[in-house]
């Protein structure tokens, strides 16, 4: 691998460690499991089952922050399902915050 490869992994990782995506979904999955009952999470796309994207939200490292919320009538229990997305995204943006803390310590 040469220098500029490698410079472009290490870009690649940053930003992905960098920025927060949390996505919800509502529906069955038809094809999510595994022969063992495991969870596949490579299957877990919107073309895998009847998943309805109920919301997503992007957070970059400068904070700027891209927000999607369904109001699609169909989903049941909508309010349910953003409050579970809003906690998530906290959980993950906390854990992600001091994983870039503990980082920027060890370069110090």
């Amino acid at each position: 691998m040469g220098l500029k490869e490698a410079v472009g992994k290490f870009s690649d990782s940053v930003k992905d460690l960098t920025t927060l995506k949390v996505t919800t979904y509502t529906g069955s999955l038809e094809q999510a499991l595994t022969e063992s009952g495991e969870l596949n999470w490579d299957a877990f796309k919107p073309t895998n089952g009847k998943l309805v994207l109920a919301a997503a939200t992007q957070i970059a490292a400068d904070y700027d922050t891209v927000n999607f919320q369904s109001n699609d009538a169909s989903i049941e229990n909508l309010g349910e399902l953003l409050q579970l997305h809003q906690a998530a995204m906290e959980s993950a943006l906390t854990s992600r915050t001091a994983l870039i803390k503990m980082f920027t310590g060890l370069i110090k």
